[in-house]
């Protein structure tokens, strides 16, 4: 859960209600400290604005209604350690899939396939603060996922 003391530093880039299960108003104030330093350290760095995929169950799943697996860093049981979004730039996806993963999340979704507002997106991202022993990247092209760089012992 993330601290008062995180929130008063994000407050210029991030409120509680962009990490919110929709069913579950003010959950976001739950999401994972780290995760939200995170967020907040990508946002300086870029100076691109970070939209959350909150209103379609991509940031908090308080009760596994969005179809995560029961492993889920989405979920609430498992800590809300992981949010869905998109950059609001113009920038190469080359240029925005570096600072993701220059920024150290544990777990790296890359997705060619999202919608917002019924237009496709150039890409849009998963990230998360699992384990290091557990770090992931993979994207996912005509729903068929590629697992780019694995710790995870499969």
């Amino acid at each position: 859960m993330a601290r008062k003391e995180t929130w008063d530093l994000v407050k210029e880039y991030f409120k509680p209600r962009e990490f919110d299960d929709p069913a579950y108003p003010n959950s976001g104030e739950q999401i994972d400290d780290e995760l939200l330093l995170k967020l907040y350290r990508l946002r300086e760095e870029t100076g691109w604005a970070i939209i959350t995929h909150w209103q379609v169950g991509g940031a908090i799943d308080v009760d596994g209604r969005y179809g995560h697996a029961p492993n889920s860093y989405h979920l609430l049981k498992n800590g809300a350690k992981a949010v869905d979004f998109h950059f609001k730039t113009n920038a190469p996806v080359n240029l925005q899939i570096y600072y993701v993963l220059k920024q150290g999340f544990g777990g790296v979704g890359i997705y060619y396939d999202w919608h917002w507002n019924g237009k496709p997106l150039p890409v849009g991202f998963h990230v998360d603060v699992r384990s290091e022993r557990n770090f992931v990247v993979w994207k996912r092209i005509h729903r068929q996922y590629i697992y780019i760089i694995s710790t995870k012992e499969r």
